[in-house]
């Protein structure tokens, strides 16, 4: 009984509660960790931004970074097409702390291994891969989509200078990258360039860093500098070679003309007309001018618009138009079917001001330089090309020192030039040549030809006889017999010298010779007056007697 009793103490007493049990504070705890880390992770996550290439060359999702600075601020996320096909689409997602960083002017370009007229960049690529380059700009809003550029900016963002654009014809010579130079220092580069299809120009943008900035002024003018430009005109044939990296690439240069001031600053983006080179900066910009019409008689084949117009060999004006469709019908009359020209004269180009009052000054003294013979004529500028230019000076004054007017232009009088004055000569000469008695001439020629003739024949017979004679044996020995003789001569001569026997004996025997002349001489002499005293005596005649003073005789 104890035992039972016992054993009904010791029975548990068993009970229910609803409370909750503290092991599933765990999972709630990770699952509000959980919650936390993914708003979190949400709210504080970088930007998601969209840039459109051309081509998706070097990126690729998961691996391709973002960098700025060369510090990784994102990554790549996806790279797909377009709508339209023609591009590529690249989502990257950016860090936080590159949100600020983003507005209207950041600037996105794929760095990779370039070869250009910039130089050679993106080596270090080679090792590491392609990268999306970001280059922060400045403004107020934060888009999330942007157009990426097929190259880096020859210009980095945040150089101070000015930008200007530039218009022309020719631009197969300057391209993006190529160096803008001041009397020869780079101070820019050029940045863009476009064809305007319509007008048929080429567009350039160019960027001149500070402080060379301040040198571009109203006045400045632009050429083109690229590698050697060849120019064959009526001032003969010119070669400019640029710098070293023009003669590869290209360039532009700028300055301002010695003729001009320094002139003003100007803004931002102005306009700028490019040059083919520095020469037609002086020929072609913007004169003011009067225009003026000379009639030639000579032909201007070899002159062309854009011919200087020159007097005494200075440059006063250019020539614009030649064509017969300037004068009416009633001038081609008057004018003999003479060539008309239309000629600018432009006061600046001698030092006088470029305005209208210069042109009006020039207008008024035209009458009174032609009155004073003042003409016009073609000459030479190069004998190579045959370019014509026009020439101003002054002639005598005859009937035509008058100014006329040819659509509605003042007409200034012409001469002949030097060339058709030298043909009107040879002419004349080639004349007097056909009046000549060329018949008669001829056949005197061909009689003394045929006398010639005769007489080469003769000569040849000579010349025959004279060989023969000369390749004789016997001709051949006289030579040599008349060395011999020579030779004997000179032993028979060493025989006669003062010092030899024989000159002595020889000596002795004239002296002897010598006496007995003398004593034979009045032999001779009274033979000379008595030929027959050898035959009978002589008798002496008597010695004469002096006379004395008592002698009668």
């Amino acid at each position: 009984m104890s035992s039972q009793s016992s054993f009904q103490q010791a029975k548990a007493d068993i009970s229910t509660h609803n409370r909750v049990s503290k092991v599933w504070l765990i999972p709630l705890v990770a699952l509000c960790i959980g919650i936390w880390m993914v708003a979190d992770n949400y709210y504080n996550r970088g930007p998601l931004i969209s840039i459109e290439f051309q081509n998706a060359e070097g990126l690729e999702a998961g691996k391709t970074r973002v960098k700025t600075l060369n510090v990784d601020i994102g990554v790549v996320q996806s790279v797909v097409l377009n709508a339209q096909r023609n591009g590529v689409i690249v989502t990257a997602r950016l860090n936080p702390q590159a949100r600020d960083l983003l507005n209207n002017n950041s600037l996105f370009w794929v760095v990779k291994p370039r070869i250009g007229s910039g130089g050679i960049s993106g080596l270090g690529t080679l090792m590491s891969g392609s990268y999306i380059e970001f280059v922060p700009g400045e403004g107020a809003e934060s888009p999330d989509e942007f157009v990426g550029l097929e190259q880096e900016p020859i210009t980095p963002i945040g150089v101070p200078g000015i930008r200007v654009s530039l218009e022309g014809n020719k631009g197969k010579s300057v391209s993006v990258g190529d160096p803008v130079t001041y009397r020869g220092f780079e101070v820019g580069r050029v940045e863009q360039s476009d064809f305007d299809v319509k007008k048929r120009i080429v567009h350039y943008q160019i960027f001149i860093r500070a402080p060379y900035s301040n040198l571009v002024t109203d006045n400045t003018y632009f050429w083109n500098s690229s590698g050697v430009s060849f120019e064959a005109s009526a001032q003969g044939i010119k070669v400019n070679l640029g710098s070293v990296e023009s003669l590869i690439s290209g360039g532009v240069t700028f300055d301002v003309p010695d003729d001009l001031p320094l002139g003003e600053p100007i803004e931002n983006a102005t306009i700028f007309n490019l040059y083919p080179d520095k020469d037609s900066v002086y020929e072609q910009r913007k004169y003011q001018f009067k225009e003026f019409v000379v009639l030639f008689k000579d032909s201007v084949r070899g002159l062309s618009p854009g011919a200087p117009i020159e007097y005494r060999g200075i440059r006063i004006g250019t020539v614009t138009d030649i064509s017969l469709s300037l004068i009416s019908n009633s001038d081609v009359e008057s004018s003999e079917r003479r060539i008309p020209v239309v000629i600018r004269i432009e006061p600046a180009r001698v030092g006088m001001n470029n305005d209208l009052a210069a042109v009006s000054a020039i207008a008024q003294q035209m009458d009174t330089w032609v009155a004073q013979g003042l003409k016009a004529t073609l000459k030479t500028g190069s004998l190579l090309t045959g370019s014509l230019f026009v020439d101003l000076d002054f002639y005598p004054v005859d009937q035509d020192s008058v100014i006329g007017l040819v659509s509605n232009k003042a007409v200034i009088p012409s001469v002949s030039g030097s060339l058709a004055q030298i043909e009107q000569k040879v002419f004349a000469i080639l004349d007097k040549f056909e009046q000549m008695p060329i018949d008669v001439t001829i056949d005197n020629i061909n009689q003394m030809l045929s006398s010639a003739n005769v007489t080469m024949g003769e000569l040849k017979k000579t010349v025959a006889g004279l060989n023969t004679l000369l390749t004789d044996k016997q001709t051949q020995a006289i030579p040599q017999q008349i060395n011999t003789t020579l030779s004997q001569l000179t032993k028979m001569m060493k025989s006669y010298d003062a010092k030899s026997p024989l000159y002595g004996e020889l000596d002795q025997t004239m002296n002897q010779l010598q006496l007995f002349l003398r004593e034979v001489r009045p032999l001779i002499k009274e033979l000379n007056n008595k030929p027959n005293a050898l035959i009978f005596e002589t008798q002496a005649d008597a010695d004469p007697q002096p006379k004395g003073l008592n002698n009668e005789d």
